[in-house]
């Protein structure tokens, strides 16, 4: 479970993917205290990328009343479903042990989160426009069990956010979880949850203009799991196709407009 963020970029998500998080120089400007935008999007196994489902599909804490975010073509082609969370992250503001809610787990809900532990599913989130992953929880065999009886399965409570920023822009996030800080779900029962969060800001050198150089750095890295290369070329296909009526549109129009 210890994997590097990086392996669950894939190469062609990532050509979506900067296709709309580039933002100007301009943009994207903070004070001290003011919320930045974070949205969670979707959740998936992590040797399938083609399969993915809303975040909330899972029984994760939400918020009273779910609001999707408008999207884009290119996210919508990305399998995207970005939508509020009970997170809040401020700029340069940091937190330590906050309370995302107190849940309780029924036997279903439980049966769930073991089901995706075991396809070692991660979640992708959004936090001003950059892209980060984490794990939903742990598997450990009997040689790691104290009770030398496994596997037995653990869902993370406890995440940090670790935001490195440059004057008054946000530069790169990462999502870590405490292998410590879990709750067993091997067996179906009813579980009550506190679900916890930190929050760090690290300054860095790394200008705003190159934050997305870490992505396109991870397009020239080969990928350690199989890529489903139907989904890709498919992928692909609707996207020309879509591009090719919108183009034939636009000329459609034009020369009705030059005909009048």
């Amino acid at each position: 479970m210890g994997r590097m963020i990086s392996q669950l970029v894939l190469p062609f998500h990532l050509l979506l993917m900067l296709g709309v998080s580039l933002a100007s120089l301009n943009d994207h400007r903070y004070n001290i205290g003011d919320e930045v935008p974070l949205f969670v999007n979707k959740v998936g196994p992590l040797n399938n990328p083609s399969e993915t489902y809303q975040y909330y599909d899972l029984p994760f804490c939400q918020p009273g009343e779910l609001l999707p975010e408008k999207e884009s073509l290119g996210e919508v082609l990305n399998g995207d479903r970005l939508t509020n969370t009970l997170y809040q992250l401020k700029f340069g503001a940091e937190k330590d042990g906050v309370v995302l809610c107190h849940k309780k787990l029924d036997q279903n809900d439980v049966s769930k989160f073991r089901a995706a532990i075991i396809k070692d599913y991660y979640y992708q989130m959004y936090f001003d426009d950059l892209p980060f992953w984490g794990f939903v929880g742990k598997i450990e065999d009997e040689l790691w069990t104290l009770d030398g009886k496994g596997p037995k399965y653990f869902l993370f409570k406890h995440v940090q956010f670790d935001v490195l920023y440059n004057g008054n822009q946000v530069i790169e996030i990462h999502a870590l979880s405490d292998p410590s800080n879990v709750v067993d779900i091997t067996e179906d029962i009813d579980l009550n949850i506190t679900f916890t969060y930190n929050v760090r800001w690290n300054e860095t050198s790394i200008p705003f203009k190159n934050r997305m150089a870490r992505y396109s750095r991870a397009l020239a890295k080969p990928v350690n799991h199989q890529i489903h290369w139907f989904s890709i070329i498919n992928s692909i296909v609707i996207s020309v196709l879509l591009m090719t009526f919108f183009a034939v549109s636009m000329m459609q129009r034009l020369k009705n407009d030059l005909r009048k």
